[in-house]
Parts: structure tokens; C-alpha cells; sequence
């Protein structure tokens, strides 16, 4: 007899079951339908296996889950409560994912690994500059979206979240540092080790060489990169960093491995920073957020009108007023470049009627307008500069390091 299919209300949407596609330490993750019939997938707690911890943990995942807004990083749609044998249990519904990278991991181009391994990087990094760990890294909880060919980060059951970022408080138990052991750091299989970002550097570094290898790095003499890629060769002592067995030897962020990787000319790696007055990740070559320039303000005296700024304009801004880009309209005599700007405030000598002034002072806002987007433009290109010459900087450091490599190997005393 076929088991009732069981459903899930939330406030918005009613999801029916249609069968079980994982289930882990806590929970359950369900095949489910909504009422217009489109399939998701369905996280829920286990009504056996709920404890205090388990339901703190369940909502700082939820939490930070619903406030992600990382293409790499699992979004939640939905989130509800259901009653389990008498037990109340919280879910929340996602997207269902063609696969893991545990799935495609054996069907993998070698030139496909790399790009698809940044964007696990991407993801990690994203959570790390949140202050988040997931300390519970594996192919099996790496989700694969086979119509983008994207890999997306999920379960983050036991992450460690920063102590301003945390929603409710929650002890780290031996139980909880072991959910992975084949994957693990070896930190997170001792008592009272502090654990820190490095934790999920060691299973990258493992996961990384399983996708060009098949096997899981284990011990002294692990089939390397370099024994089916020749091309890759160069990762392997990128792998050997990356899981040394003390933290304080592996490379202490993200960005430091995506360094190596931009210095070997990967192009389709890239930098990212967080981007406080947006409150999440961007790329590293996006300029600062731009508060406009505005005219609050307008005063004449002695045939001198002062333009009031919102605040002290930017360096370059005022190029990108007295020539705005594109061509503008103006009135003889009285141009964007006759305007003397200082600080806060736009200035210009007049003599002449109240209808003169008028327009003076309408094509100004459009002075300004233009100059806010050109000095969007500029700082955006400015950025781009930087980032280019970072990478030709990344790149000679490699070149030299390689050769100096070289010379200590081959040259004898």
C-alpha cells in the first residue's frame, strides 16, 4: 500500500509530496509539488530527531538562506511548519536541482573543471565574507542547475555564523563536527580545537582534486592532478596548501587561492568583495556605490549664482561636469565650463535677467545629471584598470616564481 503523500502549508502556497530525494543528520528532503503544480524541493526537520540545538541550527540556515542573494548559494522560496507525529517540524522549499556535483562529477571535460570549481570558490567565498562557515563541504551538498550549468551551495545545517550575524546561539557539539568525515578538516574531529574559515579550505582542497582525479585524496602517494591532466600540474601544490593537516599552513582565505589560479592566466576566476552599503557580496572590480550629486539649493548675490550641492563632489566629478559626455546645450556665455566648482557648491557669474537665470539653471541640473552617469562610467573603467593590472601582477609573480622554482631544482652547487 502506497505511503499518503504529505502536505506542507505555508501562508502563501500549499506543496504536496511525491517522494523522499535525501536525507541526512536531521532531516528529510522531499520531491513536492505546489498547488499550481510546478516541483520543488523540500527541506524539512525529522519529528524524531529534533532537539533544541537541531531547531536553533535549522533557523540560522533558514535565516541566512532567505536573506542570500548569491547566485552560488541556495535561495529559499517558501518556509512553513508542519505537524509530524505530534511534533511541530520546520521546512522551507527551494528549487529542485537537475543534480549534485557528486552526480556529474565522473562526466567532466577536464576543461570544465576549472570554471565550474570557481564558482564553488565563488559561493564559499561569498559565505566567508558574511562571516559564515560551512564546515559540512562535499559534492553531495553542492547542487548542480544543469540548464545554467551552475553549481549552488546547500546545506548549511551546521555552519558557523559570526557572532553579529548569529540569530540564536548555538554550541558547536563533537556530534555536529563530525557529520562529514570524509571530508572533514582534521580539526573538526578534535575537542576543544578552534575552528575557523580554514575548515572549509581543506575539503575544497579535496573536492578539487577528486574532480580531475575520481578519488578522494587519502594519505601519502593520492593520485595527483598532474596524473591526468599535464596541463593542470601546476594544482597539484595548490592541493597540497589547501589540506595540510595544521590550518595555519593552508591559505587563509579564498582570495588567496583564486590568486593562484588568476595568476595562471584562469580568466573566468574573479575576486570578490562585501559591499557594506549593499549588505552583500559583488565582484571585487565593482566601483564603490555612488551617491548621486544633486543641486539642493540656489543663491545669487552680486551677479554671482551659487549652486547648493547635496555634498562635496568627488575627484573627477568636475571634469565630468564642465565636459559632459555626449554633447549638451547651453547658452553662450554661459557653458558647463564657466562653472567654478569648490566643494559643495557650483558657481557662476551673471549679470543678466531672471529668464537667462532660469535656463542657466535648468541645463545645470542636466549638467549635473550627465555628470553623475559620467562619473559612474569613469570610476567603472578605473576599476577595470585596477583589476586588469592586478592580474598582469598576479600573473609576473607566478612567471617568476616558476622560474626561480626551476632554477633551485636544476641547478647544482
Amino acid at each position: 500500500m502506497a505511503k499518503k503523500p504529505i502536505t506542507f502549508d505555508t501562508p502563501f502556497d500549499t506543496y504536496t509530496s511525491s517522494g523522499v530525494i535525501g536525507e541526512g543528520g536531521a532531516g528529510r528532503v522531499y520531491i513536492v509539488n505546489n498547488s499550481a503544480g510546478k516541483e520543488y524541493a523540500l527541506k524539512c526537520l525529522a519529528p524524531e530527531r529534533i532537539n533544541t540545538e537541531r531547531l536553533k541550527r535549522f533557523k540560522n540556515e533558514m535565516q541566512y538562506c532567505q536573506r542570500n542573494n548569491h547566485q552560488n548559494i541556495i535561495r529559499l522560496i517558501d518556509t512553513g511548519a508542519i505537524f509530524i507525529k505530534d511534533v511541530k517540524c520546520p521546512f522551507y522549499v527551494m528549487r529542485r536541482y537537475s543534480g549534485t556535483l557528486r552526480t556529474i562529477m565522473g562526466k567532466l571535460k577536464t576543461d570544465a573543471i576549472l570554471p565550474l570549481f570557481s564558482q564553488i570558490l565563488d559561493g564559499i567565498e561569498a559565505a566567508h565574507l558574511a562571516g559564515v562557515w560551512h564546515r559540512d563541504l562535499k559534492p553531495e551538498n553542492i547542487l548542480y542547475d544543469q540548464r545554467k550549468n551552475r553549481l549552488v551551495l546547500a546545506d548549511f545545517g551546521i555552519a558557523h555564523f559570526e557572532e553579529e550575524e548569529i540569530y540564536t546561539a548555538v554550541e558547536t557539539r563533537i556530534a555536529s563536527r563530525m557529520a562529514n568525515f570524509q571530508y572533514s578538516a582534521p580539526e573538526q574531529r578534535t575537542r576543544s580545537v578552534k575552528i575557523d574559515n580554514r575548515a572549509d579550505i581543506f575539503p575544497l582542497g579535496l573536492i578539487l582534486n577528486e574532480m580531475f582525479t575520481g578519488e578522494i585524496l587519502q594519505g601519502a602517494g593520492y593520485k595527483k592532478i598532474s596524473d591526468t591532466s599535464g596541463n593542470h600540474a601546476y594544482l597539484d601544490d595548490l592541493v597540497e596548501m589547501m589540506t595540510q593537516q595544521n590550518p595555519a599552513n593552508r591559505p587563509d582565505s579564498i582570495a588567496k587561492i583564486k590568486m593562484e589560479l588568476i595568476g595562471r592566466r584562469n580568466a573566468f576566476v574573479a575576486l570578490q568583495k562585501y559591499d557594506e552599503s549593499k549588505k552583500q557580496v559583488v565582484s571585487a572590480a565593482e566601483p564603490p556605490e555612488f551617491e548621486p550629486i544633486q543641486i539642493v539649493g540656489l543663491d545669487y548675490e552680486s551677479g554671482i549664482l551659487k549652486l547648493q550641492l547635496n555634498r562635496n563632489v568627488p575627484p573627477g566629478w568636475e571634469q565630468e561636469f564642465q565636459n559632459p559626455r555626449g554633447g549638451h546645450q547651453f547658452i553662450i556665455g554661459y557653458g558647463p565650463e564657466r562653472f567654478n566648482i569648490r566643494g559643495d557648491t557650483a558657481s557662476i557669474g551673471i549679470r543678466d535677467n531672471e529668464s537667462t537665470i532660469q535656463k542657466v539653471v535648468d541645463h545645470a541640473k542636466n549638467y549635473v545629471a550627465a555628470a553623475n552617469q559620467g562619473y559612474i562610467q569613469q570610476e567603472k573603467q578605473r576599476a577595470r584598470q585596477e583589476s586588469q593590472h592586478k592580474r598582469a601582477e598576479l600573473e609576473r609573480q607566478i612567471v617568476e616564481s616558476e622560474k626561480r622554482k626551476n632554477i633551485l631544482s636544476n641547478i647544482k652547487l
